[in-house]
Order: structure tokens, then C-alpha cells, then sequence
């Protein structure tokens, strides 16, 4: 069983040389997976997921939302690359069985994104199979 939430922020940022500041909208698909819950069938309570949610986001620039990416030194630079493994590691400390982080700019059919499982996640992948 696989259970996901997905949420959104607004943020700026820039990646030199290749563009100044500017904003997106941010689209954030977190997945989780492992052993489920016996009365819920659930890997991982939502409802948790969310208030942690609230605060990565946090009011207005002092967390992902309405923020500038490039003034978090834990980012580096504010690459979609970047911004994935930070959130990775946010969520991963508070919910260990996060299996993949999905973020994507744009609009819907004008999408860009990446997708992060975690380093060593190939090897992990072709060990399975």
C-alpha cells in the first residue's frame, strides 16, 4: 500500500547563470510507503503529514512559502534538484517511511519537475529485481 498528499507553495529563487529571481508555484507530491496500520490499512496518518506540512511551509517566508529558496543556506542553490533532497530530508526525519519526493513548476501540460527516492535508491531498486 502506497498513500500520498500532495500540497503547494509559492516561492522565488534563481539558479546563476542561468536566470535572475523570479516565483513559481510549486507542486510537491510526497509518497509513502512500509508496513500499514491494522485498523487504518494506512502506511503513514495524513492528518500528520498535513500539520507537519503547515509547518515546513510556514507564514509567509519563514519557511517554503511566499519565500526566498536562495536566502536557505540548507538548499544551496535553489535548483528544483536541490529543493527536492531539502524537503527529502525534512520529511524524512519526521516520517521514516517517505519513499519519494515528486516537485514540479508550471502549469499542467507545461510541467517541469524531478523526482527524489533517496540516495542509494538505485542500487536499492536493482536489488529487487
Amino acid at each position: 500500500m502506497k498513500t500520498y498528499c500532495e500540497f503547494t507553495f509559492e516561492a522565488a529563487h534563481s539558479v546563476a547563470p542561468y536566470s535572475g529571481l523570479h516565483g513559481h508555484t510549486f507542486i510537491v507530491k510526497l509518497t509513502f510507503g512500509g508496513p500499514v496500520d491494522d485498523v487504518y490499512g494506512w502506511p503513514v496518518n495524513l492528518y500528520d503529514v498535513e500539520n507537519y506540512i503547515k509547518e515546513i511551509k510556514g507564514e509567509h517566508g519563514s519557511g517554503l512559502d511566499h519565500g526566498n529558496l536562495d536566502l536557505n543556506t540548507e538548499i544551496g542553490i535553489a535548483s528544483l534538484e536541490n529543493v527536492t533532497k531539502y524537503i527529502w530530508k525534512l520529511v524524512k526525519e519526521r516520517f521514516p517511511g517517505l519513499e519519494e519526493v515528486e516537485l514540479k513548476r508550471g502549469m499542467a501540460g507545461s510541467s517541469e519537475g524531478c523526482i527524489y527516492r533517496g540516495e542509494g535508491a538505485a542500487a536499492r531498486e536493482s536489488l529487487a529485481a
